[in-house]
């Protein structure tokens, strides 16, 4: 006797291909992953190891910087923003950030309180950037 095929074939997750589709709850704005050598790790490891991260090249820490000087600090390799009263100069991190760089680009030169509090609210700005 010959066998003959079924009429309908049923499928299962074993022997289906895996779905390109992105898991909406790990996706970032670099395309889903963090670069080789970009992640919170080497960013804490490069905060431990500088000297001059901030690029204050020595002067002490200022508290009289108006809005208007922190607009003008709004370029990528020169970005400062304000978060919570305070001044922070990103432009480093902006690489290490696991959103994607884009999100903090468009803070730039601005206070970006209201937006870091909607998703960091837990963070300890001071122990991280």
């Amino acid at each position: 006797s010959v066998s003959r095929a079924p009429d309908k074939y049923t499928m299962n997750d074993t022997t289906l291909p895996p779905s390109r589709k992105s898991n909406p709850r790990r996706r970032r704005g670099n395309g889903g992953a963090v670069r080789r050598g970009f992640g919170l790790h080497d960013w804490m490891n490069l905060l431990r190891r500088s000297t001059d991260l901030a690029q204050r090249r020595g002067a002490p820490i200022r508290r009289d910087i108006s809005l208007e000087e922190v607009k003008s600090h709004d370029k990528p390799y020169d970005g400062w923003v304000v978060l919570r009263g305070k001044v922070y100069n990103i432009g480093p991190y902006l690489a290490y950030h696991p959103g994607g760089s884009e999100i903090l680009e468009r803070c730039l030169g601005k206070d970006a309180t209201a937006l870091f509090d909607k998703y960091h609210s837990w963070v300890n700005l001071d122990g991280l950037i």
